[in-house]
């Protein structure tokens, strides 16, 4: 039986993930280097340290890193002011359910906090959550387990009573180290044979959640 759930944000409550590789794009354009869907992947789910380390390495630089992270956290704003951002589908049906029937639920997101308090501001989902936990607050990240089990503080909760829902690989290695059940809502990266060996099951949308939680 689940009684709380902890929610990624990034691609999983909002479609940002897109926000951001499109505002990656153009900064690394502005930069004269190309931004793969590779390096994409590579720091999906994971913390601001940790992207920071990880463009260091790439750049070859501190001065050149801090640049990009400076100037795609300025793109961030004008893509959001220009095209806003949407809440992903099937979200509603899912908070209404839980609802219903007093589900308990927390964010865990790899994200800063002013980030995290700006996209639920925004998109009206700020009432939905009371307890959010930030990549602030960490200090792994994902596939670190680390903010899972800190959200499962927040919840109370023995792991088997409650569910992780991720988009991400990273993210799903991290639940699965946390030992706590976790779905699959993948957004811009596919599941793998392993990541399929980690969920209790990967599901088109957030709707699709409903059934598990019935059982």
């Amino acid at each position: 039986m689940t009684n709380g759930i902890i929610f990624d944000m990034d691609g999983l409550l909002v479609d940002s993930e897109k926000v951001y590789y499109q505002a990656n794009r153009m900064a690394a354009h502005t930069m004269g280097f190309e931004l793969t869907a590779d390096d994409q992947h590579a720091i999906l789910g994971t913390t601001d340290q940790y992207m920071r380390q990880y463009f260091e390495t790439k750049l070859g630089s501190t001065d050149k890193m801090t640049q990009f992270i400076a100037l795609s956290y300025a793109k961030v704003e004008e893509v959001v002011q220009n095209d806003g951002v949407a809440i992903k589908p099937g979200l509603v049906e899912l908070l209404d359910y839980c609802d219903d029937q007093g589900i308990d639920r927390v964010i865990a997101s790899s994200n800063f906090r002013n980030m995290v308090d700006d996209f639920m501001q925004s998109t009206g989902l700020r009432t939905r959550f009371d307890r959010i936990v930030t990549g602030d607050e960490v200090t792994h990240s994902k596939p670190n387990p680390e903010i899972f089990l800190k959200a499962l503080d927040q919840l109370a909760l023995p792991a088997a009573r409650a569910l992780v829902l991720e988009d991400s690989p990273n993210g799903v290695l991290a639940a699965s180290r946390a030992n706590i059940p976790v779905i699959m809502i993948p957004d811009m990266v596919a599941p793998t044979a392993i990541t399929n060996q980690q969920t209790l099951a990967t599901v088109a949308n957030l709707a699709e959640v409903i059934p598990f939680l019935k059982k």
